[in-house]
């Protein structure tokens, strides 16, 4: 495929994400609370498993609770749950570091450590995991994560004796298979990082992550059919799994072909209508197909969720300055970009140049 540029806030990334599974771990007991509270909570539960359309009615159930017992810290982990599963960043990372205040379960520091990982703030999310280790040493999901926020750190070495740690313990991980691969990847060991997620599928047959991340080794490589192949595969094996989909968007778009992206967004939209990182990257595909007024929708939807949201404001900011000549416009979305984006982020440079440019156009126009 003929590669085109494009502001790619969207990763190619495969992260283990939050399980859609409610099982949980923790020995702490529900504090004892109202029928009220008790009551909302269970509406909110059963909207929840219901699935991503309801899940704005499991959130309100959630507050509800909390309304009646702002203590309930599996309801501050629920509707934390639910907004990562959206990438809905930070109302992820507040509602967990509420939960994780009033009871540090297993569940809420690994679903807060992603958060913070995909916020690019992995120092953040390491200190967590460490914290929560001290305690839990043998909890091989909480190392696990710790090992893949290390690697974002860039600590492999320290990101690679975390992951043999759990690989003592349980051999056959198909977590720490596709971090060690990640791992591999990014000392640029193609091979060995394709031997050890064939290594980890021949454990875990049709595993999503890990047919995710033979499709990364496929685009390391150049292989574009491959890696869209082992994307679809990833799908097929578990249509939740959305992070396929996401990476198929991103290659399309990569290579300039945005009716093929929009078909694998819409379809993650037609599974969870808020995510952000769908949003953001339909935005993308209606930039290249001309339609500026829907990007511009497109992002603003994701601000109206997350007004943080970094990728959202560089974006504006992009097609203010380039495509609808609203200087001001762009200015603040980029500088509202350098307050919010990880200081190490990939646009950072990008925004900076482009603000440049933008103080000296209005130099130049205050002296005509």
């Amino acid at each position: 495929m003929r590669r085109v540029v494009v502001v790619l806030a969207l990763s190619l990334l495969a992260v283990p994400g939050c399980k859609q599974s409610r099982t949980r771990k923790s020995n702490a007991p529900l504090p004892t609370v109202s029928p009220v509270a008790r009551d909302k909570f269970t509406e909110g539960v059963a909207h929840m498993d219901a699935g991503a359309q309801r899940y704005d009615a499991a959130v309100s159930a959630f507050r509800a609770a909390i309304a009646q017992d702002p203590k309930l810290w599996e309801a501050w982990l629920d509707i934390g749950v639910i907004e990562l599963r959206r990438a809905r960043l930070s109302e992820a990372a507040k509602a967990l570091e509420q939960s994780v205040e009033i009871h540090a379960s297993p569940e809420a520091l690994e679903a807060l450590g992603e958060v913070y990982v995909r916020q690019g703030r992995a120092k953040l999310a390491v200190e967590l995991y460490e914290r929560a280790l001290a305690q839990s040493p043998g909890d091989t999901r909480l190392r696990n994560a710790l090992a893949s926020s290390l690697r974002h750190a860039g600590r492999l070495d320290e990101a690679e004796a975390e992951i043999r740690a759990v690989l003592g313990q349980a051999a056959f991980d198909p977590t720490a298979y596709a971090t060690l691969a990640a791992i591999e990847l990014d000392r640029g060991n193609v091979d060995l990082a394709e031997l050890v997620l064939n290594k980890g599928l021949a454990k875990n047959a049709d595993h999503p992550l890990l047919l995710t991340d033979l499709g990364l080794v496929a685009l390391r490589r150049g292989d574009d059919q491959t890696a869209l192949a082992m994307f679809d595969k990833a799908s097929a094996a578990d249509p939740s799994f959305l992070q396929g989909r996401l990476n198929k968007a991103a290659v399309f778009l990569g290579a300039g072909d945005h009716k093929r992206a929009r078909t694998e967004l819409d379809a993650v939209l037609a599974i969870e209508p808020g995510n952000t990182d769908a949003l953001v990257a339909l935005g993308l595909a209606q930039r290249l197909g001309g339609d500026h007024a829907g990007a511009r929708a497109s992002w603003e939807r994701v601000l109206a969720i997350d007004a943080g949201h970094a990728a959202a404001h560089f974006n504006l900011g992009v097609l203010e300055m380039d495509f609808a000549e609203k200087p001001d416009a762009a200015r603040r979305h980029l500088e509202r970009y350098l307050q919010v984006a990880d200081k190490g982020a990939d646009q950072v440079a990008a925004a900076k140049e482009r603000l440049d440019l933008l103080q000296g156009m209005r130099g130049n126009k205050g002296k005509s």
